[in-house]
């Protein structure tokens, strides 16, 4: 791993009674693209400020290239801060909107021409570069104000949801061209955002800010495939996994699972991490890991009445009971259901989810 940029050690943060961030400690590689993810009020725009110095941290520590920062303002620690909210200069083009940094910064007048331009191409915006922002595309806006941003060359990037206004096929297309300009220029990006989707197609790694409180850091299928808590695997994937109540039996060395009215033995190698004694927990169900079968299948499985359909196009998300537990999952195309229709499925074993239901975290 590269040399660290950035490091925060600890940061807390209270507002009044209100503790917005609780221990964060974080560690941004040189060259890295590090991932913020997490639902509204989960403090990542806190995190972003803090480590901007727009706020202060009531306790920890910001270093940026192994130097403690935290006392230093803004304008001391060369960081460029990109919101939702571009504020463009309305009244000057795109070629002025970019080279103010460096005219504020009395770059000659040659080198100013000749990294607008540069950054006119890498960003694709060299046909709007005479125009004013008042005739800018979303998409337009959007790349010149990265565009300004990026032109300073500063210490890293921090990146507040600048794609959440967006429609949905240009947030798309703005994302992979994030990614190709981070990895073309080999520049740190910290991005903040709640969508799992933005941060799969995104991060280098992601770090889940849930409550104030980094929950995990991890790469973004890791999240996916091995959630530390409950919260976490709540959070990725869509559709969302089904958590749903359970008890672990033993019966003579064999383990079984009680679904609602429904009864699975557990295959002895999934054991392992899993109470000894009888135990009530939780289980985490992705609906891809679900599928049908026949009533004579020779496969253990459940058998629910279809209470839910939502056709999604590619898919239909079918909801069916299991004896007073709800689950849901995923079929391929659009299948023909209605209420209280039988239907037979298989659960893939090795991908269930176990959870203490007191504490949320991950058994096995």
């Amino acid at each position: 791993m590269s040399e660290p940029v950035l490091e925060l050690r600890s940061i807390s943060k209270n507002f009044g009674s209100n503790q917005a961030l609780r221990d964060v400690d974080l560690v941004v590689p040189h060259g890295s693209l590090i991932v913020l993810l997490g639902p509204a009020g989960a403090g990542k725009t806190t995190t972003l400020r803090i480590i901007a110095g727009l706020e202060a941290p009531s306790s920890g520590e910001v270093f940026i290239e192994r130097m403690d920062f935290t006392k230093h303002q803004p304008n001391q620690r060369d960081i460029a801060m990109i919101f939702d909210n571009l504020a463009l200069y309305p009244n000057k083009s795109g070629y002025e909107n970019i080279a103010s940094p460096l005219r504020i910064s009395r770059t000659p007048k040659d080198e100013i021409n000749r990294r607008v331009m540069e950054m006119a191409e890498l960003m694709k915006i060299s046909h709007i570069l005479e125009r004013t922002p008042a005739t800018f595309s979303g998409g337009e806006r959007q790349r010149v104000a990265l565009g300004r941003a990026m032109i300073r060359e500063p210490r890293f990037y921090l990146l507040d949801e600048p794609l959440s206004s967006l429609d949905f096929m240009l947030r798309i297309d703005l994302r992979t061209e994030l990614k190709r300009l981070q990895q073309e220029s080999g520049r740190t990006f910290l991005f903040a955002t709640p969508d799992y989707t933005e941060a799969l197609a995104l991060a280098d790694t992601v770090c889940v800010l849930i409550e104030g409180q980094v929950r995990q850091i991890a790469k973004a299928q890791e999240l996916y495939d091995e959630p530390i808590d409950r919260d976490v695997a709540r959070f990725v994937g869509n559709p969302p996994i089904n958590i749903v109540p359970a008890r672990l039996t033993r019966d003579n060395g064999t383990a079984n699972l009680a679904i609602g009215s429904m009864n699975l033995v557990l295959p002895a190698e999934m054991e392992h991490g899993l109470p000894s004694s009888v135990s009530d927990v939780e289980i985490g169900v992705r609906p891809e890991h679900v599928r049908m079968v026949g009533a004579d299948s020779a496969e253990s499985h459940l058998t629910g009445t279809v209470n839910d359909l939502e056709p999604l196009g590619m898919h239909t998300t079918v909801g069916v009971n299991l004896g007073g537990v709800n689950l849901f999952f995923t079929v391929p195309g659009v299948q023909e259901f209605s209420d209280g229709d039988s239907v037979e499925m298989h659960l893939d074993m090795e991908s269930i989810l176990f959870f203490d239901p007191a504490t949320g975290r991950r058994l096995s």
